[in-house]
């Protein structure tokens, strides 16, 4: 009883951290992109409320891989310290033929930015897709600048 009461004590005069949040965005002729991540910041900080949104515009891809609505499961890895931002992030279909999209986005921030939380770089997106009754799988890639901003 003793032993708990110092426990939750203890928990309770723990400092809050803080909190940021980090959009980025991709908005060419071939694909649309907006994610929305809530990070703490420090060294064991984490993401959390991942927010991710894809759109193919390029014709070819699959219909139900055309637009998708993704959560933190599809965040395999991602890297934000310094100067860096970068997010990988992966989709597979979970019934019917196989079926992924795979999205990196790399930014840097600029040693000159007059905005400090801005981020700028490329992308690269695969869509892939095996037909029924094919042996080989039928691959779209896309590649093209992507913006993120912190704060």
């Amino acid at each position: 009883m003793i032993l708990g009461s110092i426990f939750g004590s203890i928990l309770g005069a723990a400092p809050a951290g803080a909190t940021g949040s980090l959009d980025c965005a991709i908005d060419d002729k071939a694909v649309a992109f907006d994610a929305h991540i809530i990070f703490s910041h420090g060294l064991a900080a984490g993401f959390t409320n991942e927010r991710f949104e894809l759109t193919l515009k390029a014709k070819g891809a699959p219909d139900d891989l055309r637009h998708l609505k993704l959560d933190a499961a599809a965040l395999v890895h991602h890297w934000f310290r310094g100067k860096e931002l970068k997010l990988h992030l992966y989709h597979e279909r979970t019934e019917g033929r196989h079926g992924t999209v795979e999205l990196v986005i790399e930014t840097r921030s600029g040693p000159k930015d007059d905005d400090e939380g801005a981020f700028a770089g490329r992308y690269w997106l695969e869509v892939s897709d095996l037909p029924d009754g094919a042996s080989e799988a039928k691959t779209w890639t896309y590649k093209g600048r992507a913006t993120c901003s912190a704060g």
